[in-house]
């Protein structure tokens, strides 16, 4: 939910940062029509000392988001308990602010780097605008397709995220880097009633890594991992206990200074002590092409910051993917495969964006949940000047779930617009 990378030049001290975005978005949808207008303001500062060897940053990235909906549409009485839904008025209160942000903390040395990461949100925001799809950037895989809310469980709730990121990799030779890490992650209603919305889901997960560049084109990952999820639903209602182990080998090959492939393949076993353990499959494919060519960074390496390029830039993104996922709707852990194909096209000026994917859960004996999406996005970016850039663009996705207690298909269009400013940092 913190887009944001710690690199930074290197010969400044202290620097802040200040960045505004206002969009409106216009949805219309099966379950319920809104119109929206956000402000997504963002303050940073950094701070660097020990000559660029150690670096703390810190952000605050609210959300202010004024929502107005009409033609809600409640399910079936036969089908769901009316009792169970959130029946208050959506636009009795309008208005949410959502408050967002973390700190992250950098140490590099000549044979270890230490990466720590807090983030944190909290507050109320409606069902409509908890999770826009983010433009692809272009560098990493294409994002899977973020689930639909639907507004017919409950139009506002109180969100909670957590997240905690540590990792400390050691360079073992110049070629090889092993890397251990330590993540948890929260996400969910923060209260009784919110969690009737939508689940809160959270526990911890640790993660071993060796990263081996064998060649100049070739990168290998060996990872395993494990974690402990638990689920809270409405009214103190606890979820079994999931526990969840995986392992899986990765390669990467640069055909050329703009064409790469990844593919990685593996196992997670996965389950609870009522239900019994599940062996999924973990595995993708993936292309990725930049006109402008892809760094490859070497093993154990902080990620590199945008790096330039001349003439008209090209990105293209392929992924297909399977893997498990908690269902946000069940609780369950269902194996779910992924079709995610992303373009950027940046002609002087102006940027054109479009993504398209596809996500849905098969093969789940242990879980009765059936659910899928379909989502496609583009837009149009235009750069005014250097620090103001507008742009516009048009989403639509369908979403069917069922898991024998919810009901739900919807369609959603959404068109959206918005202003970014962008000022240069601030040095002192």
């Amino acid at each position: 939910m913190l887009p944001f990378t710690a690199v930074m030049p290197m010969d400044v001290a202290q620097q802040a940062f200040v960045q505004a975005r206002v969009e409106e978005r216009l949805k219309s949808g099966s379950d319920i029509s809104a119109a929206e207008t956000e402000l997504n303001p963002m303050l940073r500062y950094d701070l660097i000392w020990r000559g660029g060897q150690n670096h703390f940053v810190a952000i605050y990235n609210p959300r202010f988001i004024h929502t107005t909906s009409w033609d809600r549409t409640l399910p079936d009485p036969n089908l769901i308990n009316p009792e169970t839904l959130n029946l208050t008025d959506p636009n009795k209160t309008p208005l949410s602010a959502l408050h967002n942000g973390g700190f992250g903390y950098e140490v590099v040395r000549p044979r270890w780097r230490l990466s720590l990461y807090q983030f944190l949100a909290y507050g109320p925001i409606s069902t409509t605008a908890l999770l826009v799809q983010a433009p692809w950037n272009g560098t990493d895989l294409p994002p899977d397709p973020n689930p639909i809310i639907p507004a017919v469980i409950g139009a506002r709730f109180n969100l909670l995220f957590v997240q905690t990121q540590l990792f400390v990799p050691v360079k073992l030779t110049p070629r090889t880097a092993l890397i251990p890490g330590f993540t948890y992650n929260a996400f969910g209603g923060a209260d009784r009633t919110s969690r009737g919305v939508i689940a809160l889901t959270q526990g911890p997960g640790v993660s071993l890594a060796l990263e081996h560049a064998a060649s100049r084109s070739d990168r290998f990952v060996t990872r395993v991992g494990a974690g402990r999820i638990t689920t809270s639903f409405q009214d103190d209602r606890e979820g079994v206990v999931i526990l969840r182990t995986e392992a899986t080998q990765s390669w990467r090959h640069y055909y050329s200074n703009n064409l790469s492939s990844e593919v990685m393949g593996g196992a997670s076993v996965g389950g609870d002590e009522i239900n019994g353990f599940t062996m999924f499959t973990v595995g993708h494919a993936a292309l990725l092409w930049d006109s402008w060519g892809q760094p490859r960074i070497p093993p154990g390496a902080a990620p590199y910051g945008v790096f330039g390029g001349r003439g008209h830039r090209l990105q293209l993104g392929a992924v297909a993917k399977v893997q498990p996922w908690i269902d946000l709707f069940s609780g369950d852990l269902e194996q779910r495969g992924v079709l995610s194909l992303a373009a950027n096209y940046t002609v002087d000026r102006v940027t054109l964006r479009g993504g398209l994917s596809h996500a849905r859960v098969f093969g789940t004996p242990r879980s009765v949940a059936q659910y899928q999406i379909v989502l496609a996005d583009g837009g149009i970016q235009y750069r005014i000047t250097p620090t103001l850039s507008a742009d516009v663009g048009l989403r639509a996705g369908y979403q069917d779930f069922n898991n024998a207690v919810r009901f739900n298909e919807l369609t959603q269009l959404t068109a959206y617009g918005g202003v970014t400013w962008a000022p240069y940092p601030a040095r002192f």
